[in-house]
């Protein structure tokens, strides 16, 4: 292996060059030509590129033909319960920002069983179709690819476990939900530094500001105060706990929406 900037090298090896090398020829089977891993692909010596890519990953996740996530734990998805992919902070983007998304376990076998993929083309094909009006058809399937947001099967899993409703998780883009909701599917996931409780949400939220490392728990009112800027939602008081060290009137951490409820949708 070789590039401009390090010369040549000698081969990685390991289970995380392994992970790359499958990622890359299963991109390959959906004809992509690029790829971009977030365990990779950002260099985090540079404060410039980090920057950017935390500010970008949300769009860049909505923007991929497909996202492909491998769950180490998990074989089926009676799995998913357990699965640590579904308690990290980061992971909440990747799962509802891109619209085509596929699962892959143990050995990188797909998740979805053959005879559950793509049941919302079945769907569409239907000349009298009545879905299931938990998942509002927006749009046709545009690609007969395996996707496991048109799984009805995979949708009922990925919300029991996330305790995400399957319609978000189908079309988050497309469908309004409370700053609460968005707030109580945060709560109970957990990130490796205090900053990144903050960090991983710029995007659900459609907010940006400064990353800035070692700011600790000022990160997170730093997102509220963004967040407050923009948005007319009562439910942003809809929180219960440890207030933060700065305001009362500000919650602590994502945690204190757990309890929180779904109240409307904008």
């Amino acid at each position: 292996m070789s590039s401009k900037i390090h010369g040549s090298k000698p081969c990685p090896t390991g289970p995380g060059y392994e992970k790359l090398l499958r990622f890359c020829e299963i991109a390959k089977e959906y004809d992509c030509e690029y790829v971009w891993s977030d365990t990779c692909c950002i260099n985090k010596e540079s404060s410039t590129e980090l920057e950017e890519a935390i500010q970008s990953m949300y769009r860049w996740y909505q923007d991929a033909f497909i996202c492909i996530v491998y769950l180490a734990k998990s074989s089926s998805i009676e799995d998913f319960a357990n699965e640590p992919w579904f308690t990290r902070g980061w992971t909440l983007q990747e799962l509802l920002a891109p619209g085509n998304l596929r699962m892959y376990g143990k050995n990188w076998t797909p998740i979805c069983p053959k005879e559950k993929e793509n049941t919302f083309a079945l769907l569409w094909s239907h000349p009298n179709p009545n879905p299931d009006q938990r998942y509002p058809q927006r749009h046709p399937p545009s690609s007969h690819l395996p996707n496991d947001k048109q799984s009805i099967y995979m949708l009922d899993a990925i919300s029991k476990v996330t305790r995400i409703d399957a319609e978000y998780v189908r079309g988050f883009g497309y469908i309004g939900a409370s700053l609460s909701e968005k707030m109580r599917w945060a709560s109970r996931r957990k990130t490796t530094r205090i900053e990144d409780a903050a960090y991983s949400l710029l995007g659900i939220f459609q907010v940006s500001m400064p990353i800035t490392y070692g700011e600790g728990k000022v990160a997170f009112r730093r997102l509220l105060e963004a967040i407050a800027q923009f948005s007319p939602d009562p439910t942003f008081f809809a929180w219960a706990g440890r207030c933060s060290y700065y305001s009362i009137a500000l919650p602590s951490s994502p945690s204190c929406f757990q309890t929180s409820h779904r109240m409307w949708r904008w």
